[in-house]
């Protein structure tokens, strides 16, 4: 398979982090927007109860539910504005060390917004008793946007990072009551990169030399990675349904490179020039988790799921670049900071989730979600924002004919804000100390087709 793959080195090794959505759910920029039927229903999904083809990522084992063969594409359009409000003095952490700006200035204030695509089919087999499909989704992904001149820059400025997971699944139907189901995951970072100011006045003072205006640094790079997922769902009764997941932790060997422009005086001197590059290699990690979702059905109605999930982020507690190529003096200058210890914490995030099917034709969903962060004030990285967050969530699905229908949700995530104190580096100038906080609009549609035909 050919590689379309860009994805970010060193800081943004900790991206995916952001991405600890349980089942479907959606937060910040990173999260697995998958469903438009689960993000209208509190990102639930893992009990395997929606009659949703993109359950070949969230839990295959409930394909054997979805009768004949089905297929979604939806697009999901995120809008969000994180903030930075500097909290301390410029004397904060000393002249050479602490980013300069004014208490109570606000940065980030320019919206990111972004389209997600996702795309799912089905298809049974043996009258049911088999099921395959294939999905091909977003599960993690991240764009922020902070000003050149906040007191973060030297930390970031603009950061992006899009990776898909092409999946294709099967799934066997044991009994009434027990399903099973395998997936393959081929991640393919598709664009990422790391932009942020080099403090060139604290740098060249320790190398003895002038200050000289702000330069600029660009990390971009290669990777893709395999990994697996597992489900289970069991159905005791017609008014009960479990669901269970793993999904394999996966690490990508990234390769690519890192820019250097606008460099002057000593430091100009030290790297060859007002502009270098250099290759570099690194890995990146997702962590390994495990879902659980109970479905409960009163009568035709109505249908009630609670989910709730497990991240173990151990693979990801140390990340670190390599830079080839360098001299002995560029390795220190380069590698400050270098490898980042991220010590993350095992996470747990809930999702509560209703539906009511109002006729035939129209079906109404709504619900909530609670996704915690997983750094440690010591490893906050303001490129993407880690924030605890809650959603309120609302959908609606319509059959426009028997075999034709569109599903539609909102999501309101509101971020439990953080105040961060960083002294960073005194080579770099890099720390900052301040209060973070987010808001989210979460817009999401698809359209489903269905049809009685199977092999």
């Amino acid at each position: 398979m050919k590689k379309r793959l860009k994805a970010v080195v060193g800081a943004l090794l900790s991206l995916t982090m952001c991405s600890q959505a349980f089942a479907l759910g959606a937060a910040s920029y990173s999260s697995e927007l998958i469903s438009t039927r689960s993000l209208g229903e509190g990102g639930t999904g893992v009990a395997g109860t929606q009659n949703d083809p993109t359950s070949v990522y969230t839990n295959p084992a409930a394909m054997t539910i979805l009768k004949g063969t089905q297929a979604t594409i939806g697009l999901t359009y995120v809008n969000a504005s994180p903030t930075f409000t500097n909290a301390a003095t410029s004397g904060g952490f000393g002249a050479s060390q602490y980013t300069a700006g004014q208490p109570g200035q606000v940065s980030g204030a320019r919206a990111t917004s972004v389209i997600v695509p996702s795309f799912a089919a089905t298809t049974q087999f043996l009258d049911g008793k088999l099921a395959a499909g294939l999905a091909v989704v977003t599960p993690y992904g991240l764009e922020t946007h902070f000003d050149g001149d906040s007191p973060i820059r030297y930390a970031t400025t603009d950061a992006r990072l899009r990776i898909i997971d092409i999946t294709p699944s099967v799934a066997y139907k044991v009994n009434d009551v027990f399903s099973v189901g395998v997936g393959v995951d081929y991640w393919d970072t598709t664009e990422g990169d790391l932009e942020k100011k080099v403090n060139v006045n604290a740098l060249n003072a320790s190398l003895s030399g002038v200050g000289g205006p702000d330069a600029n640094s660009a990390l971009t790079g290669t990777g893709d990675g395999w990994g697996y997922h597992l489900g289970t769902t069991i159905r005791p009764s017609e008014h009960h349904q479990i669901g269970l997941v793993y999904h394999s932790s996966v690490k990508m060997n990234l390769t690519g490179t890192t820019q250097l422009t606008g460099l002057s005086g000593k430091s100009a001197l030290v790297f060859g020039g007002s502009n270098f590059s250099t290759g570099v290699t690194a890995p990146l990690f997702m962590p390994q988790n495990v879902q659980l979702g109970y479905s409960y059905m009163p009568n035709d109605q109505w249908s009630f799921e609670a989910d709730a999930a497990w991240y173990d982020w151990y693979s990801a507690r140390q990340l670190g670049v390599v830079y080839s190529g360098v001299t002995a003096t560029q390795s220190s200058i380069l590698n400050n900071g270098n490898p980042q210890i991220f010590n993350p914490r095992k996470s747990l995030n809930f999702g509560l989730g209703a539906n009511y099917k109002q006729s035939e034709k129209l079906q109404l969903r709504g619900g909530a979600y609670y996704q915690a962060a997983a750094l440690p004030e010591s490893a906050f990285d303001p490129a993407f924002v880690d924030l605890p967050r809650y959603a309120l969530t609302i959908g609606a699905s319509y059959a426009i004919t028997k075999d034709l229908g569109v599903d539609a949700a909102y999501n309101a995530v509101f971020f439990h804000g953080r105040a961060i104190n960083a002294p960073g580096a005194a080579a770099s100038g890099s720390g900052y100390t301040g209060n973070f906080n987010s808001f989210a609009n979460l817009l999401s549609a698809s359209l489903s087709y269905r049809t009685g035909w199977h092999l």
